[in-house]
C-alpha cells in the first residue's frame, strides 16, 4: 500500500495563500464554474495544492510570466 502525501487546502487556506487579495467568493466561483478543481467530501470544499498551482499557472497573463 502506498502512502498518499497529497496536501489538501480549504477555501480559507487558498485565500491565505493568495495573500488575502482574492475574495473567498471569487474562489468559490472558480470552483462552481469548474475552473479550479475541488472536491466536496462533506459540507466544505477541498482543493489539492497541485490543482491550485496548476490553476494559477494557467491564469497568469503574459506580463505575469516575465
Amino acid at each position: 500500500m502506498t502512502q498518499d502525501n497529497t496536501e489538501w487546502l480549504s477555501i480559507e487556506d487558498v485565500y491565505e495563500r493568495l495573500g488575502r487579495k482574492v475574495p473567498m467568493d471569487s474562489i468559490r466561483s472558480w470552483i462552481r464554474s469548474k475552473r479550479l478543481r475541488a472536491y466536496k467530501p462533506g459540507k466544505s470544499y477541498l482543493i489539492k495544492r497541485e490543482d491550485l498551482e496548476e490553476f494559477l499557472r494557467g491564469s497568469q497573463t503574459d506580463r505575469d510570466k516575465d
